[in-house]
């Protein structure tokens, strides 16, 4: 006789750990499973989970199929893996769910009318509810009669959000598209813009201090902003009248313009009359110099004539 089978040898086996005599290629308490084309490496792994303990280690793997053990309080543990099991839920006052539910798979699923992760909650939405009547302000949700915020929004009504930036600055722009049609937005403003889902054009703003933007041509926008229930959705006022700079007198720079030209050109002529008179004094004193010294000597001549010629007399 040649030597068993691998599929033989695994069905031996599997059978001798039961005590039971199966044919060739089947298993079980009652022979009752089929190895097939399987082999004992692929039967154990259909028994873990994410490649775990053989059934939690809370049953027996046969032929691919976890057996759940039972537990001390006659209930057994349960699931394709055992890994379940209804005697370790959370509890409230010592009960099991607060003793207003039922307890599945480590897990409370309460009876009507409460709620909680142990039930412990009587189902009731009124702490959460804001002055206007609506449920955590649309930015959370109500859990035993608490809100309970999304990220960054505060209890008990999930109103403020100190961390958040101001939509005097994120919504600025806009306000801009959305009340003047101008600004990086304005092609396509109904769309970029769906977060402002109520605005108006008004004469005069509300007391106390607005938003203000400057736009595309530099002018200040006036507007006040208000959040409504939901975590993107605002209300706008925008006033109708911007506030520009002055536009520049374009005739005062012109006639500015000219009269600094003229200005300058006659400061360069007075330079110029001023170096010419300069230099014309100059000379006319240079000349002045040269006649003082002509006449000098025309005098000393005259003197040393008459002189001979009283000499000349005397003899």
């Amino acid at each position: 006789m040649g030597e068993p089978s691998r599929k033989t040898t695994i069905s031996a086996a599997l059978n001798q750990t039961f005590m039971i005599d199966c044919k060739a290629g089947f298993v079980g308490q009652k022979c009752e499973c089929s190895i097939g084309e399987k082999d004992e490496s692929s039967l154990r792994a259909a028994c873990r989970k994410d490649n775990g303990t053989e059934c939690e280690g809370r049953g027996d793997c046969v032929c691919g199929i976890c057996q759940c053990y039972a537990l001390q309080g006659g209930s057994t543990y349960y699931g394709k893996h055992c890994e379940c099991e209804n005697e370790s839920c959370e509890k409230f006052q010592n009960k099991l769910c607060g003793g207003n539910g039922k307890c599945r798979c480590k897990k409370c699923e309460c009876n009507t009318g409460y709620e909680g992760t142990a039930c412990q909650c009587k189902k009731s939405d009124e702490q959460c509810r804001t002055p206007s009547g609506s449920v955590c302000s649309g930015r959370g949700t109500c859990q035993c009669n608490q809100c309970k915020c999304i990220e960054g929004y505060q209890r008990p009504y999930c109103l403020t959000c100190p961390a958040c930036q101001t939509p005097c600055i994120t919504k600025g722009k806009c306000v801009e598209c959305l009340g003047f049609q101008t600004g990086p937005f304005s092609k396509n403003c109904s769309q970029t813009c769906k977060s402002i889902n109520e605005f108006e054009m008004v004469e005069t703003l509300p007391p106390g201090k607005p938003c203000d933007v400057r736009d595309v041509e530099n002018c200040r926008v006036f507007f006040t902003i208000k959040q409504l229930d939901g975590e993107d959705n605002y209300s706008a006022q925008i006033l109708k009248t911007r506030e520009c700079p002055e536009l520049p007198n374009i005739y005062a720079i012109i006639g500015g313009s000219i009269a600094a030209v003229a200005m300058i050109g006659l400061l360069i002529l007075l330079i110029i009359k001023g170096v010419l008179y300069w230099n014309d004094l100059k000379e006319y004193r240079k000349f002045e110099n040269e006649q003082k010294r002509k006449n000098s000597k025309w005098k000393k001549h005259l003197l040393f004539s008459d002189r001979n010629s009283t000499i000349l007399h005397a003899l």
